[in-house]
């Protein structure tokens, strides 16, 4: 049944592939897409995607952004480029925040007009389940816990690690270590 399925697929990519070249595609073109989408069939064929019924990456993924969303006790310490300590360390509530993460999508689908509005739109970004729409950025906002016990936001351009746990530097060996229990219980 799975071949059947991933024939069908792969027909139907191929198919596409065909149709979207258009007169615009050279014939040599045409004819090396058609080649690489008879070797993606016969790859599929004989090494098919496994399945499982467990994935530990997966259940890993999960339980961090629960953590991420719950918003755990963590601790951060913050670094600067080529320096083998952090410059700062401070209790810490969830991880690190990319700058460039929001909380609403600013792009939208947009139909082709050319289409009649039948055509297929653009593609956007879906917020994480975590709520948030992720960015690549090297700023950082950390949720500090100040000695009030009272949270603060502490910005940083540099690389941050968070350990989810109340942890301390080791300036022996250069190095964080979790110093309580995790504040996030984890799957193995």
């Amino acid at each position: 049944m799975k071949r059947i399925i991933v024939a069908a697929l792969a027909a139907l990519a191929l198919v596409l592939a065909v149709a979207a070249c258009g007169n615009n595609t050279s014939k040599g073109q045409r004819l090396e897409n058609q080649q690489q989408n008879e070797d993606q069939t016969a790859l599929e064929y004989a090494q098919p995607i496994p399945h499982y019924n467990y994935s530990q990456i997966r259940q890993n993924l999960i339980e961090l952004e629960t953590a991420q969303a719950d918003g755990v006790q963590t601790t951060s310490f913050f670094f600067n480029l080529g320096v083998r300590d952090p410059i700062q360390t401070c209790p810490s509530i969830g991880a690190p925040i990319p700058t460039t993460d929001q909380l609403s999508n600013a792009s939208k689908v947009v139909n082709d007009p050319f289409t009649g509005g039948s055509g297929s739109g653009a593609v956007v970004q879906q917020m994480d389940p975590n709520g948030v729409y992720s960015g690549g950025s090297s700023g950082t906002y950390v949720m500090c816990v100040g000695a009030n016990g009272k949270p603060y936001a502490d910005y940083w351009e540099g690389y941050v690690q968070t350990i989810f746990g109340p942890a301390e530097w080791n300036s022996s060996t250069h190095s964080a270590q979790l110093i309580g229990p995790p504040s996030f219980k984890f799957t193995k």
